[in-house]
Parts: structure tokens; C-alpha cells; sequence
């Protein structure tokens, strides 16, 4: 609509009076930018033992800065990256983002303010708490993944048998959710998608880090480990500082 202001004797007061009404309405206040609070994002966590635990892995693409991760489309990319010792990550086919070891240690940092990556030892508490056994079917295994493993087992006797894969049905009891992982070689192909689940540590072992596993990997006591340069990808599941 329009406005029509009518000056006349005595209009100034009129005129200002509907300036305000007007103001009263239909201005639009603009708001004040010092004042704007930034959205608080909610990590879903669970403690386990002494220790709380983020219930998914890192799945973010850029640094806590607001830098890109460079994300490795192909075997060569990924190969590329490591060789510049430049961090990278890829998205597998079921879902997992695994980060290179460069992306892990970069100080512009990769998991949420206020948490960290656990070192080997806290690892390794969380897998005693939850009654330890070999990283395939053991208790601390059952009690972390979500989906079900298969082992390769003899099954039947020593004349007629033969090795078969038999399921082992895991329960989840613990809430850490673990899902079905991967990794990816350092020259970028992926290894044991679906059947394991990896993550990085912060702990080194000489110039390389420490890595763990559970599902069909080792048989280390209360969950795989490994020795890795970093090269290689892994996922990230983060521990509240």
C-alpha cells in the first residue's frame, strides 16, 4: 500500500506521529551482531567404565578451523596425499570416513572442541571393562558392534568338516555402536570393508601409530592392534577430555 503523509498547519506533529505508527508495524529490525550466540552442537556420547565416548565415529569434512579436508576420490589421490604428507580422507562404500595420519595430527585439529583421540591405553581399558577376549568373538567385541562378524572356523569333524565361515551375533550392550569399518592401504585400495572395524590412536609406536580393531582381524586380546605409518586410513572415535 502507500503511504500519503498531508502537510499542513500543524502537520509536522501528524506526520511524525505516523512515522511512528509505521515504524510500529512494519519496520524490520536488524539484529545485533555482537549479540548472535553460535549454535551449540550436540555430541552424542556414552560413558563406558571411566571414560565418555562419542557414539559415532568423526565423520567431518573440514578442520575445526573451517579448512577442507581433502577428500581422495581415487586409489592415486589418496597415494598422492600420503606421499606430500598431506592430510585426506575417504568416504567408503558402507558409509565409514577413514582419515589419513596426516588429517589426524594436523593442528587445526579434527575432533570436536573438547574431546581428543584416545591413546592405546585408554583403548584398552575400555576392551578389559567390557570383559576383553580375542577381537573376533570375545566379550568386549559382542558388546561394542552393532552388526554381526564372521569368522572362518572348522566346522564338523576331522574327516568330513572344513572351514566355513560361521556368523557370531553380537549384542551391542554397550552403546559405543560401533559399525562396520575398513581401512585404506597406503597406496589407496580398501581392505576388509565390512567385516572390522579400525580406529587411530594417538599413541605411537616408533614413528608409526597404534591402531585398533575389532571384528575379523586378529586375535589379540580384547581387541586388534596394529602398527601403521600414516599413510594409511583409519576411522576416528574421539573421547571427551
Amino acid at each position: 500500500f502507500a503511504l500519503t503523509i498531508l502537510t499542513s498547519c500543524g502537520g509536522e506533529s501528524e506526520q511524525k506521529e505516523a512515522e511512528s505508527n509505521l515504524k510500529g508495524k512494519d519496520s524490520i529490525v536488524k539484529p545485533d551482531i555482537n549479540n548472535i550466540v553460535e549454535p551449540q552442537v550436540t555430541v552424542p556420547t556414552i560413558k563406558i567404565g571411566q571414560e565418555e565416548w562419542m557414539t559415532e565415529d568423526i565423520n567431518v569434512t573440514s578442520y575445526n578451523n573451517g579448512d577442507p579436508i581433502s577428500e581422495a576420490k581415487s586409489e592415486k589421490q589418496w597415494k598422492d596425499y600420503g606421499n606430500k604428507k598431506l592430510g585426506c580422507y575417504r568416504k567408503l562404500k558402507n558409509g565409514t570416513y577413514v582419515y589419513n595420519g596426516f588429517a589426524v595430527i594436523d593442528e587445526r585439529g579434527i575432533v570436536p572442541i573438547g574431546f581428543a583421540i584416545p591413546n592405546y591405553n585408554q583403548f584398552n581399558k575400555l576392551m578389559t571393562f567390557l570383559g576383553g577376549g580375542d577381537s573376533q568373538s570375545g566379550k568386549a567385541t559382542k558388546s561394542l558392534a552393532t552388526y554381526s562378524i564372521y569368522i572362518e572356523d572348522w566346522v564338523g569333524d576331522q574327516e568330513t568338516g572344513g572351514l566355513e565361515d560361521v556368523e557370531i551375533k553380537t549384542n551391542g550392550n554397550s552403546g559405543f555402536k560401533a559399525k562396520k569399518g575398513g581401512f585404506v592401504y597406503d597406496h589407496g585400495a580398501v581392505g576388509n570393508e565390512g567385516n572390522c572395524s579400525y580406529w587411530w590412536t594417538s599413541s605411537y609406536e616408533g614413528q608409526n601409530k597404534i591402531v585398533v580393531d575389532i571384528g575379523y582381524c586378529s586375535q589379540d586380546l580384547g581387541g586388534g592392534k596394529g602398527i601403521y605409518p600414516s599413510t594409511y586410513g583409519f576411522a576416528i572415535r574421539a573421547i571427551k577430555k
